[in-house]
């Protein structure tokens, strides 16, 4: 069961310039730069309320990322539901036929638990399940 939105992902191609932007927007400061290198990128991240609203910028070009930035451009990249057991849902989903990018989480910022739901599947909408670290 979905708990809340755990963060909104936005690609940009100037980290800089976004994230000064942004801190002008939202009125906080965000966090400092941080490398997934697993995912090829470098993030930024600002805390708005229980919301994280993330700044991705791809940093290889054989990043995922690097491929919806050159197919759609920048802007909305995926929104996150914040569920308790990542992997139970993803089976509770799959087994009521949503096809999951990746049945296996992956770890994203801060242990975060990490399962992609197939586009198709979500009427267009970048989706992501996140747990977090309870360690």
């Amino acid at each position: 069961m979905v708990r809340r939105v755990h963060h909104i992902d936005f690609v940009v191609r100037d980290l800089d310039a976004a994230t000064a932007r942004y801190s002008q927007i939202l009125g906080v400061a965000p966090r400092a730069r941080e490398k997934l290198d697993s995912r090829g990128v470098e993030l930024v991240r600002f805390e708005v309320g229980d919301l994280w609203i993330i700044l991705v910028r791809p940093v290889r070009p054989d990043s995922p990322v690097q491929a919806f930035l050159d197919r759609y451009g920048e802007g909305f990249f995926h929104i996150a539901y914040q569920v308790d057991d990542v992997a139970a849902e993803a089976a509770r989903l799959a087994g009521e036929g949503v096809r999951l990018v990746n049945a296996t989480p992956r770890r994203g910022v801060e242990g975060w638990k990490l399962i992609d739901l197939e586009i198709d599947d979500t009427f267009g909408v970048t989706t992501q399940l996140a747990e977090e670290d309870a360690g």
